[in-house]
């Protein structure tokens, strides 16, 4: 009977140890939300996604930043194949560097991604404004959150 109090003090003991090495702190993250829910409302929306606590601010927003979404409704703000490769925080101005895939974004697809970078990283202390790079290549200059229009304009009369 001992052994197996002890055996079992033992293991919620590494349980316990184990769930000390996996802090989590939690980011707020950025979405689009696909061409097929947007019938009304933004076309971003934010998502809570959990990352290792011993990350930076800046680290851990671009760590979820990066990730795949598990809702549904929502997608990764970068499409496929395009990647955040790092970034440079300096005068408030984050520059983030991407994948040359980035480039060949055009439309709405370069602006919901400008856009929840944008947010994403606005909401890290020290970041005023992000601007977007590739392979050295200024894409996208210098953005702030006023410069998107979040709010759903249809239904208002002219």
């Amino acid at each position: 009977m001992k052994r197996r109090v002890l055996a079992a003090l033992a293991a919620l003991l590494l349980a316990a140890l184990a769930a000390c090495g996996m802090a989590v702190k939690e980011v707020a993250v950025w979405r689009a939300v696909p061409s097929f829910y947007l019938t009304t409302g933004s076309a971003v929306r934010s998502e809570t996604v959990r990352v290792d606590s011993s990350l930076s601010e800046l680290d851990a927003a671009a760590e979820a930043f990066g990730r795949d979404t598990d809702d549904p409704e929502l997608e990764r703000a970068l499409p496929d194949g395009v990647e955040l490769l790092g970034w440079e925080l300096a005068d408030g101005e984050l520059r983030l560097s991407v994948s040359p895939e980035y480039a060949a974004l055009t439309g709405w697809e370069r602006t919901v991604a400008d856009c929840c970078a944008v947010l994403t990283f606005c909401a890290v202390d020290g970041v005023d404004s992000v601007s977007v790079y590739s392979e050295g290549t200024l894409l996208s200059a210098a953005m702030e959150p006023a410069d998107f229009l979040l709010a759903d304009a249809a239904g208002l009369e002219e």
